[in-house]
């Protein structure tokens, strides 16, 4: 750890980072065990629409953003920046819940992605400087639990929520007027990101390190652009294989919920709960373990270890993942999703300890930036959306969705994999040329 902060200090930090990221998945994905009802109250809308507000409603302006979010990162404050960003989406996130037809959650639902935009760049860049090379991936690794914590407070809390309110009168607030259930889920979840921007606010920001030069200014973006494309082999393979992984995680969290609902006619309380447990503990196991094991490699000189640890658990992930959504027993399915949540915790928090890793400081934020437009943009529009066409159009059933998940599990997993395995050796030339400003 670095000299600069106490170790007690820095925990607070990872804690912090880490509550703001859950509640940043916890807005963004808490729509997923709401689609009956919203689908009912906004007029009947279809899969496809609904996967659109999941999706490109959020992505669109989430990935425009998230390069100028890098930079600004790279350059000023970047606790400050993650302070504002979760002020913004917190409220955002409330606004979603005042939506009362189809366009004004699709427009609310953007401006989540505004805030969010500014997460992901700042809160990695800050890491890199608040921890050492060797600690650096399972501290990554606890904030990159986020989204298997927030999907297990979301499913646990949230099912239980919209069920009980289900049940219960529309509420009616005071210049506001009548609310859906749903609407108040959204109310309910925005408001605690308010207190988290205040605590963010008042951390410390750490001192920049690793820098090739001591130029104050940001790099400009001629030279940003060349630095990627030294190193295209490695952007190439390693951006296509987390394109498929998280093509087919967002897949299965978006749906999950609805096809046991549907296919196997469990209520909502009962999948999330189940659902929930499982992504709360063993997402937060998966992520902590694959940052200690990568962490173990690179201490031991297997300098590659991140990147060798997600190509392990994506071995594990295709025929597990494959199976999940078609077995015919629910509860086969549900003992197939512990391995499958496992590994799917591994990739974030590793993929970013590899982004540190080969850039320097001035570039660390920006880097990230440009993972989240090239995979996330396509992966958050794409995944709400692929197995709701699979589904309406190609098999003509709601009862498909399974079958869908399971086709691109297959496919997305057997290219990560092969991207993996051809793209190791790029990663290690990427390491050696980082040792120039390390």
């Amino acid at each position: 750890m670095k000299d600069s902060f106490s170790r007690f200090y820095l925990w607070y930090v990872v804690l912090i980072l880490t509550l703001a990221s859950t509640f940043s998945i916890i807005d963004r994905q808490i729509l997923n065990i709401m689609i009956g009802p919203v689908k009912r109250d906004l007029g009947g809308i279809s899969d496809f629409q609904v996967s659109l507000i999941m999706g490109f409603a959020f992505t669109f302006l989430y990935s425009i953003l998230s390069y100028p979010a890098g930079r600004i990162a790279d350059r000023y404050s970047r606790k400050n920046l993650m302070a504002a960003g979760i002020a913004s989406w917190s409220l955002l996130t409330m606004v979603c819940g005042l939506a009362n037809q189809y366009w004004h959650l699709f427009l609310a639902r953007m401006g989540v992605g505004v805030g969010e935009a500014t997460l992901g760049p700042a809160a990695n860049s800050a890491l890199s400087d608040y921890f050492d090379a060797s600690r650096l991936p399972l501290m990554i690794g606890i904030v990159s639990s986020a989204p298997f914590i927030g999907q297990g407070l979301a499913n646990i809390l949230g099912g239980q929520l919209i069920d009980y309110l289900e049940a219960t009168p529309n509420f009616v607030l005071p210049l506001v007027g009548e609310l859906y259930s749903w609407q108040m889920v959204f109310i309910a979840v925005g408001a605690p990101g308010l207190l988290i921007a205040l605590a963010m606010w008042f951390l410390e920001e750490p001192q920049r390190q690793g820098k090739m030069n001591d130029a104050e200014e940001s790099v400009p973006f001629r030279e940003v652009w060349a630095f990627v494309l030294e190193r295209k082999k490695f952007f190439a393979l390693v951006f296509l294989a987390y394109l498929c992984l998280a093509t087919q995680g967002w897949s299965l969290f978006s749906w999950l919920v609805e096809y046991y609902v549907r296919n196997h006619e469990w209520t909502r309380s009962e999948i999330g709960l189940v659902y929930g447990t499982i992504a709360l503990v063993v997402g937060i196991a998966g992520s902590v373990i694959g940052g200690l094991w990568a962490g173990y490699l690179i201490s031991k000189n297997v300098l590659d270890g991140t990147l060798r640890v997600v190509m392990y658990g994506t071995i594990v992930l295709l025929p597990t993942a494959g199976l999940l959504t078609v077995v015919p027993d629910p509860w086969v399915g549900i003992a197939l999703l512990i391995p499958v949540t496992f590994c799917m915790a591994m990739p974030p928090g590793l993929m970013m300890a590899t982004m540190q890793a080969i850039a320097p400081n001035e570039l660390r934020g920006q880097m990230v930036a440009f993972y989240l437009i090239a995979v996330n943009f396509l992966a958050y529009t794409f995944a709400p959306t692929l197995p709701a066409i699979m589904s309406d159009f190609f098999f003509g059933s709601e009862l498909a969705l399974g079958k869908s998940i399971s086709i691109l599990a297959v496919f997305n997993y057997s290219l990560a994999i092969a991207c993996f395995y051809f793209g190791l050796k790029h990663y290690r030339v990427a390491l050696e040329a980082a040792k120039a400003w390390r």
